[in-house]
């Protein structure tokens, strides 16, 4: 099947912002894809190369890009950035380039979805010396030999941005609609694979019954139960009802644990396998935990090795990043896994059972004073005074509040289920001078998009983050006409400004972070106000005190 046809529906699916077309449009083009071609077309269609699943990524960054059309163009990098910062979107920039390329040095191959889908994966798995030129290479070569809308979306779908407006939500309505099944079915087996490839086939071939005889699979990991923000203890109960179990909130990763034939495997929130990185983890949980069989669920915890205290989530997060001298850094950030949730136990899914009995079962395996392996601090009340001291207890310890789960709920994949909620600190807002700017791509490339925050730090300004979402379209024309005057430097897409914006910023966490010069990073950050009446940020040492603060006081809750 020709890539060109798939580049066809790309387009229509770009011209349309009404969600019924777009479930239409992919419909129709799943029902005349050859089978052959369906778990490709699939993943493509979800801007992905690999199942969400795979460990595998493809890595091509902006950079690599700049340099394939470069090479396929003949023309200078910074002539070709020049066109990156005017369109905003490097795939318009492919489309734009190759359309009027002058060099035809590179052989001309016919592209079809498979072939496209090969190279792709190629660039990927290519690994040691000269890596990065061979990736380039056969980016260059794919991208000589596309028509100027297929540079488009190859680009686009290189880079991780396809930007067609095309969700799980669509593709899973158009898999119901182009061969005839269940909505609750396609969910259900997503729920417990997250591979659309393996599911579109299902879908085809087996029907309702294939997608409904999905169930879990030790080694495959299912979507998490996620848990909405209660407005504090007293609204939690109302939302789970009393009693209620109440368990720390911990700040680490979370991890979902499967065991079989003496093997452990670790899988991230988004379903990432981190095996390799925690191979202190999997020997404790080997040690520690009694079963043949079984998937559970719980937070990895870094700690200090000399003082023995808890370290923030972007301490951890250096592990989860690593490669290579995985046993050294283990040493430096060893981490505590506090168990919370049990799905499956020798041979039966545990998914229906009420929630207190799924953490019974949870006691009955894990071994007592394990200090690597633990059970989630808990008490089960229904007394707000009680409650309120184990959250003011979990802040003390460092932890970032506390979790409040329905005792007789079952366990749902996905959000907004109702069975649990958590309960943080709301802290105060910060504020904080905009010192940079990038210019956003695609629907966003006419404004600054991303902005580089920064507080006062004695007679300078020091770095904070970035606040890049939960502006409207309003907010980032609003912000972009106030900066553009104010720029001094631009780089590329980068631009430096004079520090005369101050904004209100709300966030959900100030954590320690050696990435900006403040030596602090802000979690979430999201605008709520510009503060014309304010000609100065705010100091490092307001943060410094709120972060204190974060760490140990129970704060008012809205």
């Amino acid at each position: 099947m020709d890539y060109q046809e798939l580049a066809d529906v790309y387009e229509q699916l770009d011209k349309t912002t009404k969600n019924l077309e777009k479930r239409d449009i992919i419909a129709d083009f799943l029902k005349r894809t050859p089978k052959s071609e369906l778990a490709n077309v699939i993943l493509f269609l979800n801007g992905e190369i690999f199942p969400s699943v795979s460990e595998e990524v493809l890595g091509i960054a902006d950079k690599m890009v700049l340099k394939a059309l470069s090479k396929i163009t003949g023309k200078n990098e910074n002539a070709i950035t020049n066109v990156w910062k005017e369109k905003g979107d490097l795939g318009l920039v492919a489309e734009q380039v190759v359309k009027k390329k002058t060099q035809t040095t590179l052989s001309q191959e016919k592209l079809t979805i498979s072939y496209v889908m090969e190279i792709l994966r190629a660039i990927a798995r290519f690994e040691g010396e000269n890596s990065t030129q061979k990736k380039t290479g056969s980016l260059a070569k794919l991208l000589s030999s596309a028509k100027p809308k297929e540079a488009r979306y190859i680009t686009r779908t290189a880079l991780g941005d396809l930007r067609i407006g095309v969700g799980f939500g669509i593709i899973r309505d158009a898999i119901v609609k182009a061969f005839n099944v269940e909505k609750e079915h396609v969910q259900h087996a997503y729920d417990f694979r997250s591979d659309l490839s393996e599911l579109v086939l299902l879908a085809k071939e087996s029907g309702n019954k294939g997608l409904k005889n999905v169930d879990l699979k030790v080694g495959k990991p299912l979507r998490l139960m996620l848990y909405q923000k209660a407005q504090g203890i007293s609204n939690g109960f109302t939302r789970v009802g009393a009693p209620a179990a109440i368990e720390y909130k911990y700040d680490g990763m979370r991890v979902q644990c499967h065991f079989k034939k003496g093997e452990v495997t670790l899988f991230t929130r988004r379903l990432d396998d981190v095996t390799k990185q925690f191979p202190d983890l999997v020997g404790a949980l080997k040690e520690h935990v009694s079963c043949k069989e079984c998937i559970l669920e719980g937070e990895a915890v870094a700690y200090n090795s000399k003082t023995k205290e808890y370290v923030p989530f972007q301490i951890l997060g250096k592990r989860i990043k690593r490669k290579h001298r995985i046993d050294e850094i283990a040493k430096k950030i060893p981490v505590v896994l506090y168990v919370f949730d049990m799905l499956y136990l020798e041979g039966k899914n545990l998914l229906l059972e009420p929630f207190k009995k799924r953490r019974a079962a949870l006691e009955r395996i894990v071994r007592k004073k394990a200090w690597q392996v633990e059970l989630a601090k808990q008490v089960i009340t229904g007394n707000e005074d009680k409650a309120q001291r184990f959250y003011n207890e979990a802040l003390e310890k460092h932890q970032e509040g506390v979790m409040m789960k329905k005792l007789d709920a079952q366990y749902q994949p996905g959000s907004r289920v109702g069975f649990g909620v958590k309960v943080k600190p709301i802290l105060e807002p910060l504020d904080l001078v905009i010192t940079g700017a990038i210019w956003g791509e695609g629907k966003r490339g006419k404004w600054l998009s991303s902005y580089v925050l920064s507080c006062k730090k004695g007679d300078v300004l020091a770095e904070i983050g970035k606040m890049a979402t939960g502006l409207s379209e309003e907010q980032f024309e609003e912000v972009t006409k106030r900066l553009e005057p104010l720029i001094t430097k631009t780089s590329g897409k980068r631009v430096e400004v004079q520090p005369k914006l101050v904004v209100e910023v709300g966030y959900e966490e100030i954590q320690k972070s050696p990435t900006y010069s403040s030596g602090f990073a802000l979690r979430f950050p999201r605008l709520i106000r510009f503060r014309d009446d304010k000609e100065e940020p705010d100091d490092l040492e307001r943060i410094k005190r709120i972060y204190q603060d974060q760490k140990s006081l129970s704060q008012k809750q809205a």
